[in-house]
């Protein structure tokens, strides 16, 4: 008797046999996902090549698709997953052949740096079985990092990302030291005495590597700028339903609304005084050290948490972990308060890794971090946003939603959930609610940057002023946030347009669903999907709302 798998369990298969297939060739991502053995000791190869290899094996894996199972014959869930990775491959391929940022951006170390820093901090094997991985890494990046330079050589990078490139291959040294630091006595002398092996027989190859960064400078003529006609098309494969122009006149229109509203907020607070004064008072309020800083985080953090289950919010993943640490120095230029290092699909325990940057100058300190302020980070990144979010996504959506990468829906969840526990009472006080409307502006703002950086209308210079002038943002954090999104042209722009289009949903769901609405059901069909485009997001909800 011979077994006849149906529609849905082939397109499963196919799926799972497509996922081996990227791990082999790309085992980074295995060690980022959660998939371990064999892949924590090996490194992809480092050609740029690998992009145009990783595109064809998509186009591959949807004609085997197309030439083996019958779109109609799938269940919903399978026809949605079948729909999203037609998009990511169209997404793709625009990435590959008309962004070409493979051919502009010579940054190589980044992944090593973020891979370090995932095996020192999540809990996914013995701590010595980690490190090996490792040590086995980095025995092998001298290759890796030939590879890399040796298909980058027709190549001509953007000046701008080949400075940054530079300035993170600069921490690099001393990142490999903090990790000698870090595990002495915690491993087998044998495997440390390899680790330092290993960052020995690096410093050649580092300088080597630094040198040619240098060397790039001179032929450094490629423009950052995607232009207009393909930010526009950028838009459309992601769904958006937006022009730029729309998308930047809402900016418009929410920076003159919320700049009202935060004079209203700091003449509340203090009548009489100037919104510049009254904000420099609650930013002088603030942990004293870096270290109370993280403190006060892990507080919040936890408090958050709470507050989301007392009030039944969402539903949260209990088994998950979450650490709050401070920014490696690799990704602190790029990173200028603070982020989430999002747990591994696959991994058994959900962890996370809150990232907050410490300033150059402890005098800053209140511009990056104050207690008025310091609430509202903790919720848009751990409770109930970004931790909460892919934690709960990464349980129950398949992995071929992760490949939507729907920052609107991701972004847009974290800056609604800031909004949304305020006025469950989360926050609290007029000084920490004008410091919320002062980040919204920071939102505002990132649309009105986002669409004239992309479109070549504002240089990085004006974006930095613009930053600074409108959300008293410190100079060093506007020139990472301005330089961050020249390499991520449609991302800025997420986080408050993604909140506007998730306010829309929510309309549209309470509507139809009348008193049987509950503003969990939501939550957590949000938390569920989170990588999907808002207009997939409706989608499922109409599904589910249809089936009620």
């Amino acid at each position: 008797m011979v077994f006849q798998m149906n529609a849905d369990e082939a397109f499963e298969k196919l799926a799972q046999e497509g996922l081996k297939q990227f791990l082999e060739k790309n085992p980074e991502w295995a060690t980022f996902l959660g998939f371990h053995e064999p892949y924590d000791k090996l490194l992809s190869n480092g050609s740029i090549e690998t992009d145009y290899e990783n595109l064809k094996l998509m186009e591959d894996w949807l004609t085997k698709m197309k030439k083996t199972i019958n779109f109609d014959e799938l269940n919903d869930d399978n026809k949605m997953d079948w729909r999203i990775f037609e998009q990511a491959y169209e997404s793709q391929k625009f990435s590959y052949y008309k962004q070409r940022t493979h051919e502009k951006n010579p940054e190589a170390l980044g992944t090593i740096g973020m891979i370090i820093f995932i095996a020192l901090t999540r809990d996914y094997a013995p701590f010595e079985q980690r490190i090996e991985g490792i040590v086995s890494r980095l025995e092998k990046l001298p290759v890796q990092l030939e590879q890399f330079r040796t298909s980058f050589e027709k190549c001509v990078p953007v000046k701008l990302w080949t400075e940054i490139a530079i300035e993170q291959g600069q921490q690099m040294p001393g990142y490999f030291q903090f990790l000698i630091g870090a595990t002495k006595g915690n491993v087998s002398e044998a495997l440390h005495q390899r680790l330092q092996k290993a960052v020995a027989a690096l410093g050649k190859p580092i300088k080597r590597h630094l040198e040619w960064l240098n060397s790039l400078l001179p032929k450094a003529k490629a423009d950052w700028v995607l232009g207009k006609a393909k930010f526009e098309k950028l838009l459309e494969l992601r769904e958006l339903g937006m022009s730029a122009d729309e998308i930047y006149e809402l900016g418009v229109e929410y920076l003159k609304e919320l700049k009202k509203r935060k004079a209203e907020l700091a003449d509340k607070i203090a009548p009489g005084k100037k919104v510049e004064t009254v904000m420099k008072e609650i930013r002088a309020d603030a942990p004293k050290t870096f270290e109370e800083t993280l403190d006060f985080t892990r507080k919040e953090m936890e408090r958050a948490k709470k507050f989301v289950i007392d009030h039944n919010l969402a539903t949260i993943d209990e088994g998950g972990k979450l650490y709050v640490r401070e920014t490696p120095a690799f990704l602190a230029p790029l990173i200028p308060f603070a982020a989430l290092v999002v747990p591994g699909k696959f991994e058994k325990t959900q962890e996370g890794i809150y990232i907050v940057t410490k300033p150059r100058k402890v005098e800053d300190m209140g511009k990056f971090a104050n207690y008025a302020s310091i609430p509202n980070t903790a919720v848009h990144e751990a409770y109930p946003g970004h931790f909460l979010a892919t934690s709960r996504s990464n349980r129950l959506s398949s992995f071929m939603r992760d490949l939507a990468q729907g920052a609107e829906t991701s972004e847009g969840w974290a800056h609604y959930c800031e909004e949304m526990m305020m006025q469950h009472g989360f926050q609290g006080g007029l000084k920490s609610e004008l410091m919320q409307v002062n980040a919204m502006i920071t939102r505002a703002v990132r649309i009105i940057v986002d669409v004239k950086l992309s479109c070549g209308e504002m240089s990085v210079d004006e974006a930095v002023d613009l930053l600074m002038k409108e959300t008293g943002m410190a100079k060093e954090g506007a020139i990472a946030e301005a330089r961050r999104y020249t390499q991520n042209p449609g991302y800025p722009l997420s986080y408050l347009l993604g909140k506007h289009l998730i306010l829309k949903l929510r309309e549209n769901v309470k509507a139809r669903m009348g008193d049987k609405y509950s503003e969990k059901f939501f939550h957590d069909v949000i938390t569920a999907n989170q990588s999907v485009s808002v207009r997939k997001l409706k989608e499922i909800f109409d599904l589910k709302l249809g089936k009620s």
